[in-house]
């Protein structure tokens, strides 16, 4: 703990040099001003002894001298006149990771987790699925928040990583429903319009076959789910989960189960890459030009991407498309949550790079396919 006179001086003169941008309307303004508003606060409360634990251990970057340093660099950047986090998109006073896009009548929808800066996911729950809309993919009008936790379903301790798939002119949004125990589950919800949601009267829709250590009473990974409709009608979920590797342990593992309604899904096992050492999280899958392309997040390396010519086996690993930039301070750490989609013509790939302390915005980089079946990352979308 910092002496408390000279912290609170610190505390003060920030505060000071951060208000008169609090009389600004524009969006960039706002959205900076919030991060900033939250990052000093959560420095006091650690300083003045508030816990920085969560439930499962202590995050990197939750310390006063983070918050204060990340503030104080913000404050001096709106002072020169810059926008120090043009780019990158949140809402003010939000982290936003997990996410899934739709296309919609020239709009680009994005739903998503709302988390929170400063603190851990197991330390502010993250109990609700943000929604905005854009028609340029950098003005985003905020829409009221559209699926919740529910403490009569098994979501009854937090709802994460939207995964929205259209068919037939209904759409269907496969969440992640956590328990109490931090068990995780896919479950369902549906929209016409997405904006109204439904939940399904009998989630979840899918849990782990036997090949994976999953069970209620404790934590187990199945997450992150997307939906991808094949050409025969035929609908593939992958998810994030892991699977015995038959030496008394597990490793980190694609869930992979198959649909022709929508809702009743049929395992197809799991899979595993050798370059993924920590968890395989947030998969992507897109087909162009007959081929599968299938993006992930490995965690403590970056965004990876693979291809096949079958949707659910036969990988053949492209490596890191989006590496960290430094050595991340933890697996999460690292550009992720990759989604990969077409818009006005231009092709686009989404990354969410977790600050330290849990600062987490949406960026978004122009994607070029190249003659020799792989992909580019161009410049940031500002």
């Amino acid at each position: 703990m910092e002496n408390t006179g000279e912290f609170f001086k610190k505390y003060v003169l920030l505060r000071t040099r951060l208000a008169p941008f609090k009389m600004k309307t524009d969006f960039e303004t706002v959205k900076t001003v919030s991060v900033c508003d939250i990052l000093i606060e959560r420095a006091y409360n650690v300083n003045a002894g508030a816990s920085v634990f969560g439930r499962y251990g202590f995050g990197p970057g939750h310390t006063v001298e983070n918050y204060m340093s990340r503030a104080e660099a913000y404050v001096s950047a709106l002072e020169r006149g810059e926008y120090p986090l043009k780019g990158r998109f949140t809402e003010p006073g939000q982290a936003l990771v997990d996410h899934s896009f739709v296309i919609r009548d020239g709009e680009a929808h994005i739903f998503y987790n709302r988390g929170y800066i400063g603190y851990e996911w197991d330390t502010m729950t993250v109990d609700t699925v943000g929604h905005a809309v854009s028609k340029d993919l950098i003005n985003w009008r905020i829409e009221p928040p559209c699926v919740t936790v529910d403490r009569d379903l098994f979501e009854d301790y937090q709802v994460w990583s939207p995964g929205v798939a259209e068919k037939n002119g209904r759409y269907y949004m496969y969440y992640t429903g956590v328990n109490y125990n931090a068990a995780q589950a896919i479950c369902l919800a549906e929209s016409d319009d997405l904006y109204v949601w439904r939940k399904y009267g009998k989630n979840p829709v899918v849990k782990p076959g036997a090949w994976c250590p999953w069970d209620e009473s404790h934590w187990s990974d199945c997450r992150d789910a997307m939906v991808f409709n094949d050409d025969d009608g035929r609908s593939y979920m992958y998810y994030c989960t892991s699977r015995y590797d038959g030496k008394g342990g597990a490793v980190p593992a694609l869930g992979i189960a198959v649909s022709t309604d929508m809702y009743s899904w049929d395992d197809l096992g799991a899979y595993s890459f050798d370059i993924c050492d920590h968890a395989l999280e947030s998969p992507f899958v897109i087909k162009r030009g007959g081929a599968y392309y299938l993006f992930y997040t490995n965690c403590g390396h970056g965004t990876s991407y693979a291809v096949s010519d079958d949707p659910v086996k036969g990988w053949k690993s492209l490596g890191t498309l989006m590496p960290y930039t430094v050595p991340p301070l933890c697996p999460a750490n690292v550009p992720s949550c990759a989604e990969v989609f077409e818009f006005k013509g231009e092709w686009y790939i989404s990354s969410c790079l977790r600050e330290p302390g849990c600062e987490q915005y949406l960026e978004l980089f122009h994607l070029f396919w190249n003659e020799d079946g792989t992909v580019s990352v161009g410049d940031r979308v500002e």
